[in-house]
């Protein structure tokens, strides 16, 4: 199977389609994968009725200007499709600047430039019993964005404990919960003055926190 994979991350808004699928970036590091709006699933019939299916996500060493290859192992694709009634299609997010790449276990540094962003459509989260061909965007040379935790100087100030954010930061938050698929979840305006600030998460879970502050940017990793 060839592969036609790289990281799509800019602070502006681009749309490409392929066949049926059609690829947004919406804001820096968030990548919207929209497929099925015309009722047509020539591309990739996830079946009657499924509610879910997988993207498996490569990065080609030739896309991107570190030269280094990122993948998921087909056994652990992460990024999912869910159903949406307000659109009528399948709606997936993918965050490549908090994604990490199970196969070779990394994130995508700061700074990256990237020239294409691919992917395969499959049935199940290990392995598969059916899957698409390979699908891609291609677009301006973008790089990315500087929410990459690895890269975050006020990484460690903030912790979340039950479901809340304890935080040394003041004043006016913005607040973007995200599943580890990179599926947003949650968005939320909080003021921080010294309290606990409840994220409302039902479900049980891995997720990312971002923390807006003005120019300050903070990501929290945590389970509830």
């Amino acid at each position: 199977m060839k592969k036609f994979y790289s990281l799509l991350l800019a602070a502006f808004v681009a749309i490409t389609t392929t066949a049926q699928v059609q690829t947004e970036v919406t804001s820096d590091g968030i990548f919207k994968v929209t497929y099925g709006a015309a009722n047509d699933y020539s591309f990739y019939d996830p079946g009657f009725e499924v509610p879910t299916f997988y993207i498996h996500t490569f990065v080609n060493a030739g896309d991107n200007s570190t030269g280094t290859a990122f993948e998921d192992a087909w056994s652990n694709s992460t990024v999912t499709m869910n159903w949406d009634d307000a659109v009528m299609a399948y709606v997936g997010t993918i965050d490549l600047n908090s994604k990490t790449f199970t196969q070779t276990d990394a994130k995508i540094p700061v700074g990256t430039t990237v020239n294409k962003v691919g992917m395969v459509f499959k049935d199940l989260q290990s392995g598969a019993t059916k899957q698409s061909a390979d699908t891609f965007a291609n677009g301006p040379t973008v790089t990315v964005g500087t929410m990459a935790v690895a890269n975050n100087v006020l990484l460690g100030k903030s912790t979340v404990i039950n479901g809340k954010l304890i935080t040394a930061q003041k004043g006016n938050l913005n607040l973007e919960v995200y599943e580890m698929s990179g599926k947003l979840v949650r968005s939320l305006r909080a003021v921080s003055n010294g309290n606990d600030i409840d994220l409302n998460l039902t479900k049980n879970g891995l997720y990312l926190v971002k923390i807006t502050n003005g120019t300050q940017r903070e990501v929290v990793k945590f389970a509830k």
